[in-house]
């Protein structure tokens, strides 16, 4: 959420495979004692194209 922060785009989004292959994401919206659940497909589709940022697939297990 802190995304929407970062007007020049500075900050690069990095979502591992599994996480953004869930049906929902969990995550603090910049206040610790508070947390959402999205949909991964909210974040994806609304949220960083408002906020005006990507995202970088990466796989961070180590199976392959």
């Amino acid at each position: 959420m802190g995304l929407m922060n970062d007007h020049e785009n500075r900050v690069r989004l990095l979502i591992d495979e599994d996480v953004l292959s869930g049906e929902y994401i969990g995550c603090h919206p910049c206040v610790c004692t508070s947390s959402l659940k999205i949909r991964t497909s909210d974040i994806t589709e609304r949220f960083l194209p408002a906020v005006r940022h990507d995202f970088t697939l990466v796989r961070l297990s180590g199976e392959d």
